[in-house]
C-alpha cells in the first residue's frame, strides 16, 4: 500500500513537471514599427551667402554692347523670341533680351552673359569667380542701362556642390522701371508701358493680386503669375508691380 501511494505521488510529480515546462516559454513581445516617421525638409535658402572666397578678376569689356546677331525681333525693340508668340507670360520658357540677343532662365549662365560684353557694373562682375554654395542665390549683379537705371540678375547653384557664380544658370531678373525711361537695353516679350488692364487681357487673371493704399493718394498694385517649384519650397514666374497705375518694376524668376 505504501508502495502504490509512493507512486501515484511519484506520476503526479511526472505530470506536474510537465505542465511546468509547458508554461515556461516567453511570452511574445511587440516590436514597435521600425518605419521612420515622415521627415519634412526645410526648403533650402535661397539668400545669397556670404562671400568668403577671393574672388577672381573678371575684365569687363569696355566696349559698347556686342553687334545684335541675326533675330526676328521688331526693329524697334530687341524683344526676346516669346515675343512672336504674342505671349506676355510664358511659365514654361521665361526669356529676356539684352542689346537684341535672347536668353532664358534656367539655362543661360553669368558667363555668356559676360562674354557677350553685356554692361555690368564691373565691381559686381568682379565677383563673377567667387564660390556659391549649394542651394543658394547669389547676389545681385547690376547691368547699367542708362545713367541712373540699372537692373540686376541674380545665379542659382542648385547643385548639391560648390561652383563659382559665373558657371551658374540665370534665375532672377530685377527691372525696376523709371518713369519716362527711354532705355532699350533690356527688353521683355511685353511693353514696360503697359496697363494692368492690357496685362490681364493677354496674360489672363493672374495668380495672386494685392492692393495697397498709402498716404496722399500713393497706392500700389502687385500681380503675380506664379507656379511652385518641384524642388523648393519657393514659387517662380512673374511679378509685376504697378504704381498708381503705371508700371513700377518687373521681376521674372525661375525656380526648378
Amino acid at each position: 500500500m505504501k508502495k502504490q501511494t509512493i507512486s501515484a505521488l511519484v506520476a503526479v510529480l511526472c505530470v506536474g513537471s510537465i505542465f511546468a515546462g509547458c508554461s515556461s516559454k516567453k511570452p511574445e513581445v511587440t516590436v514597435p514599427s521600425t518605419t521612420a516617421p515622415a521627415v519634412t525638409e526645410a526648403a533650402p535658402e535661397t539668400t545669397a551667402p556670404a562671400v568668403t572666397t577671393a574672388p577672381v578678376a573678371t575684365t569687363v569689356p569696355e566696349t559698347s554692347a556686342p553687334t545684335t546677331p541675326e533675330t526676328t525681333a521688331p526693329a524697334e525693340t530687341a524683344a526676346p523670341a516669346a515675343a512672336s508668340t504674342g505671349k506676355y507670360v510664358d511659365l514654361e520658357n521665361m526669356q529676356f533680351s539684352i542689346n537684341g540677343k535672347t536668353y532664358t532662365l534656367g539655362k543661360t549662365t553669368l558667363q555668356e552673359l559676360i562674354d557677350d560684353g553685356v554692361p555690368f557694373r564691373e565691381d559686381d562682375v568682379a565677383n563673377a569667380g567667387n564660390n556659391l554654395n549649394k542651394n543658394s542665390q547669389s547676389q545681385g549683379f547690376r547691368i547699367e542701362l542708362a545713367e541712373y537705371e540699372s537692373a540686376q540678375v541674380y545665379v542659382l547653384n542648385d547643385t548639391d556642390g560648390n561652383k563659382t557664380a559665373s558657371e551658374c544658370y540665370i534665375n532672377e531678373v530685377y527691372l525696376p522701371i523709371k518713369k519716362d525711361s527711354t532705355q532699350n537695353i533690356l527688353t521683355f516679350a511685353f511693353p514696360l508701358n503697359m496697363t494692368m488692364e492690357e496685362l490681364k487681357a493677354n496674360a489672363g487673371e493672374p495668380t495672386d493680386t494685392r492692393h495697397y493704399d498709402g498716404d496722399d493718394g500713393y497706392y500700389t498694385d502687385t500681380m503675380k503669375y506664379v507656379q511652385e517649384s518641384t524642388k523648393y519650397y519657393h514659387d517662380g514666374g512673374y511679378t509685376f508691380e504697378f504704381m498708381k497705375g503705371q508700371l513700377n518694376y518687373i521681376t521674372i524668376e525661375y525656380m526648378p
